[in-house]
């Protein structure tokens, strides 16, 4: 059952900021696996709306993270929640971090 989300006023939104170890299409490709059909972008915003809750998120490039011969890209990543409940938003935020994991040791 489609629910749409429910605003949440200035006072209530949620907004928390993120450095990640990613290209700019890297991170828009792992949105859209956490959240198929849910995403939309419009002048460099990402937006997703899925069920009663709801995001916009701003990537902003920053200077590649250099550890010897290994250049990692890094985005900070501005993430404002827009509607839903707060454990909403969390089950929003562990969705998107379950799709962008990657394997490692």
């Amino acid at each position: 059952m489609y629910t749409e989300p429910r605003a949440v006023s200035p006072v209530e939104a949620v907004s928390l900021e993120r450095e990640v170890s990613a290209h700019p299409k890297e991170f828009r490709h792992g949105l859209l696996l956490a959240f198929p059909g849910c995403v939309t972008e419009d002048s460099g915003t990402l937006r997703v709306a899925d069920g009663p809750a709801a995001m916009e998120i701003f990537l902003t490039p920053k200077a590649p993270r250099v550890i010897a011969a290994l250049r990692l890209p890094t985005l900070q990543v501005r993430i404002r929640f827009t509607a839903g409940t707060s454990a909403q938003q969390k089950e929003m935020l562990a969705r998107m971090d379950r799709a962008m994991h990657r394997g490692g040791g």
